[in-house]
Formats: structure tokens, sequence, C-alpha cells
């Protein structure tokens, strides 16, 4: 059975495509992706991510400790997805995600569609969190953890600062726009070595 590639795929997939593109040419700045996905996120899918993700990071001879703050954050991509990306006419959500070793550490590219809406809003978090030190966002953090109030979509709005306290650097962020007041999401975190 021929299944139909929707505007949506085909964006992601072009994205996945530029993203292995780039890193296979940048020679002796990369030790490699180590696991690459694009395609519909289902509980099913998300596992897998996470298992080939775990059994990656461990084959590349890194600590358990170090898997555990790698696979926190693709945890957290994978749910911010989840309760956040746009569902397409076929009822799916889609994201690619790569996991890429590198001289710096272990970096997580995530992409996906969002609304109008939801781009303001990430935008708007992203650069919130992206603006506090790291005992600001501890303090945050906690703070939010101590909060018994849940967001419309169900999170307490810890997923971004978990993976902000799990990171080198800031949060790197792409909003791209595409047709029909669609953005092509793109965040890239990289847990340092």
């Amino acid at each position: 059975m021929t299944r139909y590639t929707s505007h949506t795929q085909s964006t992601l997939m072009r994205e996945l495509q530029s993203r292995l593109h780039c890193v296979s040419d940048a020679q002796n700045n990369s030790l490699g992706v180590l696991v690459s996905y694009a395609g519909p996120l289902d509980t099913a899918s998300g596992d897998s991510i996470l298992l080939l993700s775990e059994r990656a990071v461990l084959h590349s001879g890194s600590p358990r400790k170090e898997m555990k703050r790698v696979c926190n954050v693709v945890i957290e991509c994978i749910q911010n997805v989840s309760r956040h990306g746009w569902i397409d006419e076929k009822g799916e959500i889609l994201l690619y995600l790569t996991l890429e070793h590198t001289p710096l550490g272990f970096q997580i590219q995530c992409g996906n569609i969002v609304d109008l809406d939801m781009a303001s809003t990430l935008r708007s978090k992203l650069n919130e969190v992206n603006g506090l030190n790291h005992s600001e966002l501890r303090k945050r953090y906690i703070e939010m953890l101590c909060r018994t109030g849940v967001s419309e979509s169900g999170g307490a709005g810890l997923g971004l600062m978990s993976m902000a306290k799990r990171c080198a650097g800031s949060l790197e962020y792409e909003l791209t726009e595409q047709d029909n007041d669609l953005f092509l999401f793109t965040m890239t975190v990289t847990v340092k070595s």
C-alpha cells in the first residue's frame, strides 16, 4: 500500500535531510549522528526513539549518568511535540529528531509544525527561559514544581526549564513560517559531556 506524503511530512523530511547533510559536511566537527527519525509521533515511535537514544549514547562509550541526562532531554522534546504539535489532516503529529555526538557533547535537534498561537507562546517561553542564569533557573524550576496548577495543555510548564537545566548554553530555536499560519519549530539542545 502506498501512502500519500503530506506537505507537512515533506517539510519535516527536507529538514531532517538538510540536517544530516550539514552534519556529513562538517568534517572532524562531529562524531556523528547516532539517531535520526522523521514521521508521526505516537507512543510506539516515542518509545522507540528513546530506546534507540539510550543504546546509542551508551554504545558511544558515555557513562550511564550522561545517558540519563541526554534521554531526559529527548523525553522532554518528545513530550513538547506531543502536547503542542500541530495535528495534520490525518490526525497525526509529525516530528523530526536527530541525536548527534559532537565534540561538545550530545546535541538533540527536534522539529515539528506549530500554529501561530503556539509559535508566539514558544517564542515567549523560550526567550524567558534563555534569559535566566543558572541559579535563577533553578529557583524558578522549584517554584513551578511547588505550584499546584496545571496549564491548559496538561503540563506545568516545566519541560523547557528541565531541558535548560541539563544543557550547555541556551536553548536554540528557530521558527520558520510555512503556509496557512503554520511554522516549522526547530529546537537544538546540547547536553555537555
